[in-house]
């Protein structure tokens, strides 16, 4: 466990960084409240000067609010209060609140709480510590939970006598509304954590158990680190007992190691207290120091505090909202040795540096031993500047970048280092790029583009990322994807009138390093990847299948028609595990979709049974939030398949406790083993025209499609008893009967009826119907004994799905089938 820095910093590397979501990375906690005291302390403390919390030369935080039924006056106090925080802190990340006003208890002011917390992020400091989401963005300096999802929720209880004034002129009637916005947004910042208590033992509240930075911060009386398992063993009485102590404080061990600092004391009853423990300074101690009052549990009638005080800016800082950040491109490999490697390194600051400590630290014996090379600012760049002595050394390199306030904290890159250190090599170069893409399998033919996309990295860099494809088997002219910093790379392969495919388009991806040998990799290994062409048929009224006959219905990307262990009959299924996506922030689709193009009727429906294990999203998410994972969805398309429109919003194995329990109980590492079968088949109604962007009259084409991210797998999703717009033939009961057999089917002007299978049956009445129930073909097949198969013409009736009906002689037995002309 590391025991030296005094504060979280900022690592903000501009070279190739991507996201990385792993399940359980990320959790979220209760909020902490603030209570209401019937007293009365009428007492203003003003905001405070700007630039507490960072230099001069940073720009202010931006923080963007989004409110739920709030009254006008409030939002104006609330904007204030706002400006506060934005003038005290920085962040290149936007902030997002989300603010709610809505009832609650009547001593309860509000509650404020980080959306989200994360570990083990680009730029965290301390591994397996829980950051608010807000720090979390700042320290990486990237956005991390997309900008339209909160960062930071406060609660405000619409029943309180609120004086939304920003003067301090707090009536000893009232509640300051400032005041309570300012400490729920600092809970937000930071002031939070997972400490919980039950049956007589503490614990940390979260999947891992695991602290949040500010549970890290905590020390007894006696200098130990109450979140550190050597010392108090979670869950344990021991560890109730240090947070009903009245002895903690909130520090670092840099602070510890110095005499004469005074660490934060934290309120910490001798009965715990739900929401108000731990979270907040001590009452004892701040009550009546008024300047650093506003984080304390309780808050008076006429009390006006703007400011968070010198002591929550303190915590603050020390949890990393006061940091030095660098801003450098990574050493690529390369081929030629050289004496002197130039150096330039970009360094943000929001406390004051020694600028003669940046120096970069290096080794070429993978630090059995090290050196030094100090870089000087340079004021025409803005950057500090210096080589890297190489002596034309042929090999690997690994070096950090470190650089010392004058208060005497050391910052680093990468943050952690020398634990996590940067490296290059330098030699001849014989690896060649490493190629991720997930494959188009079909697209209509009605479309004229096919978009790719592919991720490309290179030790030395990549050179070209280029497409070789084939239309119909005939070789097509190779064109080059764009590249971004990102390794991302795009294009789109164009189809004019003259080249629009009837079959299948084949393709491959090529990519070259610019090493001196020009090292290539190809996807695939060998031959191409192939794309179907569809064509949509005739439009039909209704679509009925129970996936025991007519595989061929659907066009498919990973999903088949097929009867797994534990299922009865045949069903669409997605394939058991299904892929995750090769690429970060790209989904992988599997599709199935209906050939046959459907008119909706007003208030048509469409059912079907299904099993959902996928993988579910965070609490309380919802459809296109950051942390809804994987999913499933149905879509319409009304354009031959140009674009998709949601029938249903995506959802996932969370809206069945029984899917929930089996995917998330069997959750290993990145894959769930967790296994459908017939007995957790739910039915699913769809009302296609209410409030779905689709109408009466609309010719659509449906679609099932399951939608991976690249992380957790599992079974998938299976797919039974289809039926779109209530097929029926009136009042007469449709009867499946196997002793008759109908080939083939589909079919394009004829198919044959056999009943081989039948004895002493003298005739047959054949009657083929539409989907309205008109007749369009009616003949009786008479002497069956001898003949047993007869050929039916239907040339003159258009393509689509019809219902063959078959009476045997006198007999009121019938057998009804379904057939479809293509």
């Amino acid at each position: 466990m590391r025991r030296t820095l005094l504060i979280i910093l900022s690592i903000f590397v501009m070279h190739e960084v991507m996201a990385q979501k792993q399940f359980l990375n990320n959790t979220n906690t209760e909020g902490s409240v603030n209570i209401a005291k019937d007293e009365i302390n009428k007492t203003f403390i003003h905001a405070p000067a700007r630039e507490l919390l960072k230099s001069t030369t940073i720009a202010k935080a931006t923080i963007n609010v989004t409110y739920i039924n709030f009254p006008d006056n409030a939002k104006a106090a609330f904007q204030y209060a706002v400006s506060i925080w934005e003038d005290l802190i920085y962040s290149p990340v936007t902030i997002n609140i989300e603010a709610t006003w809505k009832s609650m208890d009547n001593n309860i002011l509000a509650i404020g709480k980080p959306s989200q917390f994360y570990q083990n992020f680009d730029g965290a400091l301390i591994s397996n510590v829980y950051y608010p989401i807000a720090l979390a963005e700042k320290l990486s300096g990237k956005e991390i939970t997309g900008s339209d999802t909160p960062d930071i929720t406060c609660t405000i209880n619409k029943n309180i006598a609120w004086y939304f004034g920003t003067d301090g002129n707090t009536p000893t009637n009232k509640y300051d509304f400032v005041t309570a916005v300012l400490h729920e947004i600092t809970h937000g910042l930071g002031f939070s954590g997972f400490f919980e208590t039950k049956n007589g033992k503490a614990f940390f509240n979260n999947s891992n158990n695991l602290p949040s930075i500010y549970d890290y911060c905590i020390f007894n009386s006696i200098n130990q680190r109450i979140s550190d398992a050597n010392n108090f063993l979670r869950p344990s009485s021991e560890l109730l007992n240090q947070l009903t102590s009245e002895k903690l404080k909130f520090d670092s061990e840099q602070h510890l190691l110095k005499s004469g600092t005074i660490p934060a004391s934290l309120y910490a009853p001798s009965t715990w207290r739900e929401g108000s423990s731990i979270y907040h300074l001590s009452h004892s101690d701040y009550h009546s120091d008024e300047k650093n009052a506003l984080m304390t549990a309780f808050k008076y009638k006429g009390e006006a505090i703007h400011t968070p005080g010198d002591v929550t800016l303190e915590m603050l800082a020390e949890m990393g909202w006061k940091n030095v950040s660098f801003q450098f491109t990574e050493i690529k490999d390369f081929e030629e040795s050289c004496a002197n490697l130039p150096l330039a390194v970009s360094v943000i600051s929001e406390t004051s540096i020694d600028s003669s400590s940046v120096k970069v630290i290096y080794s070429t014996s993978y630090f059995t031993s090290k050196d030094s090379s100090y870089l000087s600012y340079n004021k025409t760049s803005n950057k500090f500047e210096g080589t890297l002595p190489l002596n034309y050394f042929v090999g690997q390199v690994q070096y950090y970048i470190e650089v010392t306030s004058k208060e005497n904290k050391t910052f680093k890159l990468p943050s952690n280092a020398p634990n996590k250190k940067l490296s290059f090599r330098i030699g001849p170069d014989y690896t060649p790029p490493t190629v991720q893409h997930n494959p188009v399998k079909f697209i209509s033919k009605s479309t004229t583009q096919m978009q790719l996309t592919t991720i490309a990295k290179d030790n030395l860099g990549v050179n070209t990322v280029k497409v070789e494809y084939k239309i119909d088997g005939i070789q097509q002219e190779s064109f080059n994807l764009s590249g971004n910093t990102e390794n991302l790379y795009t294009g789109k392969v164009n189809f004019s009138k003259q080249s629009l495919p009837n079959n299948k388009i084949e393709y491959r991806i090529v990519a070259n390093d610019n090493s001196k040998n020009s090292n290539k990799v190809t996807l695939p290994v060998s031959g191409y990847y192939e794309v179907d062409v569809f064509e949509p048929v005739n439009a039909v009224e209704y679509y009925q299948s129970d996936f025991n006959s007519f595989a061929d219905d659907f066009i498919t990307a990973d999903f088949t028609v097929s009867t797994p262990s534990g299922f009865a009959n045949g069903a669409l299924h997605t394939e058991h595990p299904y892929p995750s996506s090769a690429i970060e922030d790209e989904d992988y689709n599997l599709i199935a979709q209906l050939k046959y193009p459907v008119v909706l009727k007003e208030n048509g429906k469409m059912t079907f049974d299904e099993v959902v294990l996928v993988e579910p999203g965070e609490p309380e998410t919802d459809y296109t939030d950051s942390f809804f994972w994987d999913y499933v969805i149905v879509e319409g398309s009304k354009d031959n398949g140009g674009t998709w429109l949601p029938f249903t919003k995506g959802y996932d194995s969370q809206i069945n406790n029984d899917w929930y329990t089996a995917f998330t109980n069997t959750l290993k590492s990145t894959n769930s083993s967790a296994v459908g079968d017939k007995s957790m088949y739910l039915e699913h109604s769809i009302d296609l025209t209410q409030n779905t962007g689709f109408y009466a009259g609309d010719t659509v084409l449906f679609r099932f499609r399951l939608s991976s991210d690249k992380s957790i797998t599992g079974w998938g999703w299976a797919i039974d008893n289809l039926n779109i717009q209530n097929v029926t033939t009136g009042s007469e009961e449709l009867v499946e009967n196997n002793e008759v057999n109908v080939y083939p089917n589909p079919f394009n002007n004829n198919f044959y009826i056999d009943c081989s299978s039948l004895y002493d049956i003298e005739s047959m009445n054949i009657i083929v119907t539409d989907l309205v129930g008109k007749t369009v073909f009616h003949e009786t097949w008479t002497n069956t004994q001898y003949s047993s198969k007869r050929q039916v013409n239907l040339n003159n009736i258009e393509s689509g799905i019809y219902l063959l009906s078959m009476t045997l002689g006198e007999s009121p037995k019938r057998i009804t089938k379904k057939i479809i002309k293509y």
